[in-house]
């Protein structure tokens, strides 16, 4: 679902949920689907298929509206609009219960990926944007701009909350790919930031082998800079270990990593690995997941405490004949860009 280069919109309708109301405003009718509306709605839905925090869901057991109404739509297409308010209703309700929450359009659209259908859930949060106004004021022609409070995201613009939904099986891994920004984000405030996936959704976020691999480049990125700021040398050691176990190893088991950088260093050890497991990482082996390390790691980017900011492929970094760093003796260190024949500024 994630590598979806390409859709068919079938159907889409949309919903307004605001807030202010006692009760969301749902149409009885279809969206025509022309060539503009169809652009807008595939590039909103493969931007957040292949957005880096988007996760795999699972419904959970027991009531759930949206994977009934879901099973309803993918069984009978008729359904489509009934069963589209029944979603709608089961977000505004959840929209409810936080003052804080949004209010915004809900677009639902059933969509075909390959050979397969899929029921996209998009929340179109309202962007503030500014049109022009013509009116006659004294015979006299006036034209104005004003501002327009519930403006739809762009094309150039990203979606907060969103659900793609696949053919519901219950002995398969994952029923859903789900976007949620604030749940992965900064924000603090956890009822607001599990409204989607908990009350609306009603689903289990999953960790996969891409989640695992990303957390795990993260997480030693994170405990190298507050742990080994003073030692370059040492720093440098664990990164290159990070690269060179994504590109030749298969998977990466956080114990023998921590025991095969730090050696005898049994404190950097046990302080890296409660490291990981503070940062959500489980100890057992996870299998590297390679599409991401080729996509996410065709380029370095290094960044000196002296304001210096290189950037290159991995192999370049790699070629001795190309770059080189060199150790100093007061603990500092020099970096050579080498055989250099020409060069251009930007």
């Amino acid at each position: 679902m994630r590598n979806t280069d390409a859709v068919m919109i079938k159907k889409a309708i949309i919903h307004v949920l605001d807030r202010n109301g006692d009760a969301p405003i749902l149409t009885d009718f279809e969206q025509e689907i022309n060539e503009d509306i169809h652009e807008f709605l595939e590039k909103h839905i493969i931007k957040s298929l292949q957005d880096e925090e988007n996760r795999k869901g699972k419904f959970r057991g027991g009531l759930s509206v949206v994977k009934d109404a879901s099973n309803n739509i993918f069984q009978n297409e008729e359904t489509f609009v009934e069963s589209s308010k029944a979603i709608a209703e089961q977000l505004f309700k959840a929209m409810k219960k936080n003052n804080n929450i949004s209010s915004s359009d809900l677009v639902i659209c059933l969509y075909t990926a390959g050979d397969q259908d899929y029921i996209g859930v998009l929340k179109l949060d309202y962007k503030k944007s500014f049109i022009h106004n013509i009116e006659f004021v004294d015979d006299q022609l006036k034209v104005s701009i004003i501002p327009q409070s519930i403006g739809l995201p762009g094309l150039g613009q990203r979606l907060q909350k969103c659900a793609f939904i696949k053919k519901i099986d219950e002995d398969d891994e994952y029923d859903m790919i789900v976007l949620d920004k604030q749940v992965y984000g900064k924000d603090e405030d956890g009822e607001i930031a599990q409204f989607f996936v908990q009350d609306f959704l009603n689903c289990q976020v999953l960790v996969d082998n891409r989640d695992k691999t990303k957390l795990f480049k993260r997480a030693a990125e994170k405990w190298t800079r507050k742990n080994l700021k003073e030692d370059i040398d040492k720093a440098q050691e664990v990164r290159e270990e990070i690269i060179s176990s994504f590109k030749n190893c298969a998977e990466v088991d956080v114990e023998k990593f921590s025991q095969n950088v730090f050696g005898n260093d049994v404190e950097a050890q046990d302080n890296f690995i409660s490291h990981m497991d503070n940062e959500g990482l489980k100890l057992e082996a996870f299998e590297i997941d390679k599409s991401w390390v080729e996509k996410k790691m065709k380029k370095r980017v290094m960044k000196t405490d002296t304001g210096m900011e290189i950037k290159g492929e991995y192999e370049d970094f790699e070629d001795r004949m190309k770059f080189e760093i060199y150790k100093n003796g007061d603990g500092t260190i020099n970096i050579m860009i080498k055989n250099v024949r020409s060069f251009q500024e930007r």
